[in-house]
């Protein structure tokens, strides 16, 4: 027999299996796992080069995965000020007025993390900032990402004079005379505006990628799966991969916004066909059928109570329907944005429509308000819900926040409905969104158990009822991750002949108290049997 590369023994090893829930030792091989048991069951695969971790007092996890974050974005937008828990004008406009110290007249101001409660979308104004930025060009994220905000000089610079159609229901708004607001509501609009924002160089998002990267590694990632396609991000996972700096795996869902789908599937398809030995591969496409809650943008069955999210992103629903059609024939599962419940059920009527992918699975990101009829539906179509637990943060206990005044006491408290769609029987693959929240999994995982945030614990949850427990959780990260990427007879377990991505913390993740899972330490990220990151 030929000798394992690394076995560890002696530790809490929960598998995920539920052939085999619980083992006290496992070995690897070439980056696979040959042996799960006890110090018995391993001890034939110890050699003289083996590496042998003694884990008294550790816990072994299948790899975590974080399904929904956008790393490319963040590490590019990551150099401006960050306006996060500024919840009035004043204080964003101190923001604003600090990041622009020291810097020359004519320098771009990058501001993310805008509050809606400093800057409501219907107040959006150039004017509220262009004496803060002093003349200079600016733009602001709105913390959801589905609004900006561009100084009269930013404007300037991206050649926006009046009104542009997008073959969507974004918008450049404009006063009543035509001259633009500043104000930049949904994607396409957003992206127009940021792409007069000049870019890092390649080499310096390179850097900043692998620092991004080996830091998600240290907390225990194994995985990401990207659901956009962010301007150099094939370029630098290429570049990472084969400098080997790349400590994760990463599947790549490029957007497909409606005025480019085309566009979209020749990209796909040629990232889809640059062949097998990467760490990263092309394996969905994203689609945008409606905005946020929050800028009124959600897809409803009834309206807000501002009278908005009446309609989705696409100006005709049929489009998407057979965009979604065409994804399909090319054997990949899509990824709907949906936050409203109508979104929800119009997505999982078109995914019934078109049929299952090849490989894979159909996934609804993020899913805030869904429907009764459609919580069934997740498990009856085999569609993972992909959730962000954590954007339950913004949602205050006793709703005076902006996500809640705009659904009304009716629906505020029926959000991230979880642990209805898992008693259903469906799967909830769990992610962060980042950069618009934390990445790390503990803070994610031990969010969706508490419904508030970890180390509140004077704060009420949210939807108690909707809590998961602490190995829902950890199946959100493994098992169900790995299922909504079509790499369940992959991944996402720890049982003989799949792949050795692991997670070592030191202590047990289901057996800590939720509020002190932040803490809990991760003495060992493995990837394919390499050990990338060891405390």
């Amino acid at each position: 027999m030929t000798a394992a590369d690394l076995v560890i023994r002696d530790a809490v090893v929960h598998t995920l299996d539920a052939a085999r829930p619980r083992a006290t030792a496992l070995a690897v091989r070439e980056g696979l796992i040959v042996a799960v048991g006890d110090a018995r069951d391993v001890r034939p695969h110890i050699g003289p080069r083996t590496e042998v971790v003694e884990g008294p007092g550790q816990a072994v996890t299948p790899g975590l995965v974080d399904s929904h974050q956008h790393p490319l974005l963040g590490v590019a937008g990551n150099r401006g000020a960050d306006a996060g828990g500024f919840t009035t004008l004043d204080g964003l406009t101190g923001v604003i007025r600090r990041a622009c110290e020291g810097l020359p007249p004519d320098a771009w101001i990058v501001v993310t993390g805008v509050e809606y409660s400093a800057l409501p979308p219907e107040a959006m104004h150039r004017r509220l900032i262009d004496d803060a930025v002093g003349g200079r060009p600016a733009f602001l994220w709105s913390a959801d990402a589905h609004n900006a905000l561009m100084s009269t000089e930013g404007l300037r610079r991206a050649g926006i004079t009046g009104p542009v159609g997008f073959g969507d229901r974004a918008e450049v708004t404009v006063d009543g005379d035509g001259v633009p607001t500043g104000r930049l509501h949904e994607l396409s609009a957003v992206l127009l505006g940021y792409g007069a924002v000049p870019p890092p160089d390649a080499g310096e998002l390179a850097r900043d990628a692998a620092r991004l990267f080996a830091a998600q590694a240290a907390a225990g990632i194994t995985g990401v799966h990207v659901p956009d396609l962010w301007p150099g991000t094939a370029a630098v996972l290429d570049a990472l991969d084969d400098g080997d700096r790349l400590p994760l795996r990463v599947l790549l869902a490029p957007w497909a916004l409606p005025g480019d789908v085309e566009e979209t599937l020749d990209t796909v398809r040629a990232l889809r066909d640059r062949g097998p030995g990467r760490r990263w591969r092309t394996g969905a496409v994203k689609f945008f059928l409606d905005g946020t809650i929050d800028g009124g943008s959600a897809w409803l069955h009834r309206p807000d109570c501002a009278g908005e999210g009446r309609f989705p992103v696409w100006e005709d629903p049929g489009r998407y329907d057979a965009a979604v059609r065409r994804v399909v024939e090319l054997g990949l599962p899509c990824f709907t944005h949906a936050i409203g419940d109508h979104a929800v059920t119009h997505a999982l009527d078109s995914y019934r429509r078109a049929g299952a992918p090849r490989r894979g699975r159909h996934r609804i990101e993020h899913a805030e308000i869904i429907d009764d009829a459609d919580i069934a539906r997740f498990g009856e179509l085999d569609v993972v819900a992909s959730m962000q637990p954590t954007h339950l943060d913004w949602t205050l206990p006793d709703h005076t926040d902006n996500w809640s005044r705009r659904l009304g006491p009716d629906r505020c408290g029926r959000g991230w409905r979880c642990a209805d769609i898992v008693r259903a029987g469906g799967r909830v693959a769990l992610g962060s969104d980042w950069p618009l929240t934390c990445y790390d999994p503990r803070v994610i995982m031990a969010g969706a158990v508490l419904r508030r945030p970890a180390g509140r614990p004077d704060r009420r949850p949210v939807g108690g009822d909707q809590a998961l427990t602490p190995a829902q959780a950890l199946a959100g990260y493994t098992a169900w991750a790995a299922y909504g990427a079509g790499e369940e007879h992959l991944a996402g377990r720890i049982r003989e002949g799949l792949r050795a991505d692991l997670t070592v913390f030191g202590g047990d993740p289901l057996a800590t108290p939720p509020d002190e899972l932040p803490d809990l330490p991760v003495t060992m990220t493995v990837l394919g049997g390499r050990v990338v990151h060891r405390a």
